[in-house]
């Protein structure tokens, strides 16, 4: 829907185009997208005629990409585009041939980025009230983790491992498994109900990358429990994604051990347990008066700014970043409402390396010593 795009709108966003003729048609052109029917097809034949191109990842021969017709009559773009972090993916050498290099992250990506977050849906369960008292949460094991990924980058099963040394871990997925539910349908809905009765949801990324969070803290923040995260030298940095003091970074602790009479600590006080939810507490989030309620982008976000506040370090990038809205529509709304030449002329640079943005392998392994 881009019926907020009006004449108005067009007129101002190119008003400084000093040639009369040129502003006209850009401002005609921008004009139709009110009324613009997107159509998608993998139909070969039909690329002469795409306005964009799009790629995920780069599954192509380099020297085999077409080329892209550029002409006052026609102009195409391409897009490159990946939610895999950088240690699992490839050719990121070749990105500076694309227009438009989009992934998650927050600020390389352009012009926005294709994060894990619904923006909204994520504020709605962020702002809401916890769903399991702290008295009604399991007594068993204070900590879930669910992974069918056991041979993660960061070592993140060794590290596992070794905590269940010291507490009890609740283990759903392939990797030390040591309870059975019929419940549990990873990949194919939130786990947000059964994380919701744990006081801890293991929230560990198969790597640690800057700007590399994914569904797992967004289950964990719907449960309403505690994530447990890895994060270091801001690889990746949760202060862009969640509340400050909403979550437990395993690299703060000196030893595994240290961490885990950390949360033993802390699920035997619901003092200290509850100051990790602030956020969520009453009055202040007088909105979040009993169960999930739904409001709109706009009032989330206004609800943000007066619990997180508008200095939050997640306000100025994921909120900021991230407007919730398909990714290829973003780019739809760009090529019409920005002059082409200045989409083609934008400098242009390559998908960073792993080595750049991300820890060294097994680094969970090698920080703790195990």
């Amino acid at each position: 829907d881009f019926s907020h795009v009006d004449l108005k709108f067009c007129q101002s966003k190119f008003d400084s185009i000093i040639n009369s003729t040129l502003r006209s048609n850009l401002i005609e052109r921008c004009n139709r997208l009110a009324k613009l029917t997107v159509h998608w097809t993998t139909e070969q034949s039909l690329l002469k005629q795409a306005d964009l191109i799009a790629y995920h990842s780069i599954h192509i021969r380099v020297n085999d990409l077409p080329e892209l017709i550029r002409n006052d009559e026609q102009q195409q773009f391409s897009t490159v585009y990946i939610l895999e972090s950088e240690v699992h993916s490839l050719n990121s050498n070749y990105w500076d041939r694309f227009d438009f290099p989009v992934w998650y992250n927050l600020e390389r990506s352009y012009p926005e980025p294709a994060t894990y977050f619904d923006v909204k849906l994520y504020l709605d369960q962020l702002f809401a009230p916890t769903r399991v008292p702290f008295s009604r949460k399991t007594t068993t094991a204070p900590i879930a983790w669910l992974i069918s990924n056991c041979n993660a980058y960061n070592g993140r099963s060794a590290f596992v491992k070794e905590l269940m040394s010291y507490i009890r871990v609740d283990s759903y997925g392939h990797c030390l498994n040591n309870i059975k539910s019929k419940t549990v349908t990873q990949r194919r809905e939130s786990n947000s109900v059964l994380y919701s009765s744990y006081k801890f949801v293991l929230a560990i990324e198969n790597s640690n990358c800057e700007d590399y969070v994914t569904e797992k803290l967004i289950d964990a923040i719907g449960s309403t429990s505690i994530p447990i995260v890895a994060s270091r030298n801001g690889k990746p940095d949760y202060a862009r994604f969640a509340p400050k003091y909403s979550y437990i970074n395993v690299y703060d602790f000196k030893s595994v051990k240290d961490l885990a009479d950390h949360l033993n600590h802390l699920s035997t006080n619901q003092t200290a347990y509850d100051e990790y939810l602030w956020f969520r507490r009453l009055p202040i989030n007088k909105y979040a008066i009993s169960g999930f309620i739904t409001r709109s982008l706009n009032e989330n976000l206004r609800l943000a700014d007066q619990i997180v506040g508008k200095s939050a370090t997640m306000r100025k990038w994921l909120l900021n970043k991230e407007t919730s809205v398909n990714k290829y529509c973003k780019l739809a709304q760009f090529i019409y409402t920005n002059h082409w030449e200045s989409i083609y002329n934008r400098k242009k640079s390559n998908r960073p390396t792993a080595d750049e943005v991300c820890l060294p392998k097994n680094d969970l392994v090698s920080y703790f010593h195990l």
